[in-house]
């Protein structure tokens, strides 16, 4: 799978994000933040990250 958008285009996407999140309370792990980087390029799809998730969270997924 070809990234759509550079990695350094993405982390700066999640830089916009953050200021926003902060003024909501909220804080993105860097986990989280490195999924969101694969995701947003493209080199991850949603089905993979939703299990990486689930698996971290302690499901047990094929």
């Amino acid at each position: 799978m070809d990234p759509h958008i550079t990695e350094a285009e993405a982390r700066a996407d999640i830089a916009d994000m953050e200021p926003i999140m902060a003024i909501e309370g909220r804080q993105m792990s860097d986990g989280d933040k490195e999924l969101l980087v694969d995701l947003i390029r493209g080199t991850k799809t949603f089905e993979e990250i939703s299990k990486i998730l689930a698996r971290e969270a302690g499901y047990e997924i094929d």
